[in-house]
């Protein structure tokens, strides 16, 4: 039960994010991933952020839609390993702060979502 609890956290955390990357002012952005404000200026980075935000909104009704559907452990467990490759990946090539905010609890939910099995 609490697994189920930290995955739909899991799936609110990436529908914030999506959120930020699409419609945050240059500010909130700038704050969340550790960017300057002068570089969300740019037009091509705001695009692949609105990009990546679409991906995470996805992502993010995926996860509440297989916990609402009372999907499988292992099709949970799979998509919370994404989540914390996604997460990791972040970490390496943006900033330590995405593992987290990102990858950590996914991690979480997937150790106690192996222990309830």
């Amino acid at each position: 039960m609490i697994s189920l609890i930290l995955i739909i956290i899991v799936a609110l955390e990436h529908l914030l994010f999506g959120y930020i990357e699409m419609f945050g002012a240059t500010g909130l952005p700038a704050k969340a991933f550790g960017f300057e404000e002068a570089e969300l200026k740019n037009k091509t980075l705001q695009v692949a952020l609105s990009n990546q935000g679409i991906y995470n909104v996805g992502l993010g009704l995926l996860i509440i839609a297989l916990t609402i559907a009372n999907a499988s452990i292992p099709v949970l467990s799979l998509t919370m390993i994404f989540v914390v490759l996604v997460g990791i990946y972040g970490a390496l090539t943006v900033t330590k702060k995405i593992f987290i905010v990102q990858a950590l609890p996914a991690l979480i939910s997937l150790i106690l979502l192996f222990l309830s099995v």
